[in-house]
């Protein structure tokens, strides 16, 4: 690779961060904790509140699935794991499972930024939706996976403040573990 095709990782640098703080909130949390919810779960009015074990599972389950579509690094043995599952809820409730699934899913993301190039983003893949066939890039495919994390991850950080339990990776820094490196004095 040289600086004209860097890998993926410089370009996404701080993702990994984001992952260290998802993983940071999940693990102290009782299975009372991952469980809660602030309404019940009300289909006839599209009511659709996660528990913070649903979304923290939404997460990992989210960045297997849309990595295996573009066939990523590592991916289809993930997914093969996903699909032997026999309840994927079981996931939701065990804040070591979700760890596991978290850090397994990060491990095929990183694979997949260490292992692909800036050239590569343009690349396509099939993907049928509402019969159409569309061409999705893994620009697209990845950015969606990024933005997947952060959103769920702001809404696993207020699930977990609705229950008065603190997230200061989540909330106050925003997921940001890393800093920037200090500029040289002048």
């Amino acid at each position: 690779m040289t600086t004209d095709n860097p890998p993926l990782m410089m370009v996404y640098e701080g993702w990994d961060g984001y992952q260290v703080s998802l993983v940071h909130a999940i693990a102290p949390l009782s299975p009372a904790q991952l469980a809660w919810r602030p309404a019940p779960h009300r289909p006839s009015v599209g009511t659709h509140l996660r528990s913070a074990g649903q979304i923290a599972a939404h997460i990992s389950l989210g960045r297997i699935d849309w990595f295996s579509r573009m066939q990523a690094p590592g991916s289809a043995a993930l997914a093969g794991q996903v699909s032997a599952i026999n309840s994927p809820a079981a996931i939701a409730e065990s804040s070591t499972e979700l760890i596991r699934w978290l850090e397994a899913s990060w491990q095929m993301v990183e694979q997949t930024l260490t292992q692909w190039t800036v050239a590569g983003l343009a690349q396509t893949y099939r993907q049928p939706f509402q019969g159409k066939v569309y061409a999705v890039s893994r620009q697209w495919t990845i950015w969606r996976i990024l933005a997947h994390d952060l959103h769920h991850g702001g809404e696993l950080a207020v699930m977990l403040g609705m229950q008065g339990i603190a997230t200061p990776e989540l909330g106050d820094l925003g997921g940001h573990l890393t800093l920037p490196p200090l500029a040289n004095p002048e």
